[in-house]
């Protein structure tokens, strides 16, 4: 069974936060999308989508930070419609994947096309699925045997 994949928007303004879950579910329908108003990092995503700026407060790199503590192999990505060169410094060091200006419609295709490298790559990491079945080392050696047999058959017929 596939481990579902979650996504957590914290914004303060609920319509973007709404807007932006909306077009995150058109393209990524795999994905479960939970948006927070409160600046409270929520353990147990693979993706998270911080806004900066909450009340004219900057959190952006704390939330950032916090999330790198608890949940290290997440994607994290800024939101902000301004961004200071300290702000930029502590998101670097804290692996931010991606600062985009929330203003800016355009930006979205390219903070998608981030998620959806982030979600193939972590993908491929998953373990395989281990079977618990008598039957399976046998199939596995007997695949391994067939194609040494194949091999034996093709080298001999080289050397003719």
């Amino acid at each position: 069974m596939t481990k579902l994949r979650k996504l957590l928007i914290l914004d303060d303004d609920p319509h973007y936060s709404g807007m932006l879950a909306l077009k995150i579910r058109q393209n990524f329908p795999e994905l479960l999308v939970t948006t927070c108003d409160q600046h409270t990092v929520m353990e147990g995503y693979d993706i998270y989508v911080l806004d900066n700026d909450f009340q004219g407060e900057k959190w952006g790199a704390k939330l950032a930070e916090t999330v790198r503590i608890g949940q290290p192999e997440s994607l994290v990505i800024i939101l902000s419609g301004t961004l200071e060169k300290s702000l930029l410094k502590r998101l670097v060091n804290c692996h931010a994947a991606g600062v985009f200006d929330k203003s800016e419609e355009s930006e979205l295709p390219l903070m998608f096309a981030l998620m959806e490298k982030y979600l193939l790559n972590t993908e491929c990491l998953k373990p395989k699925k281990v079977s618990n079945s008598f039957s399976s080392p046998f199939k596995d050696i007997s695949a391994m045997l067939s194609a040494w047999n194949e091999r034996l058959h093709y080298e001999e017929k080289s050397s003719l």
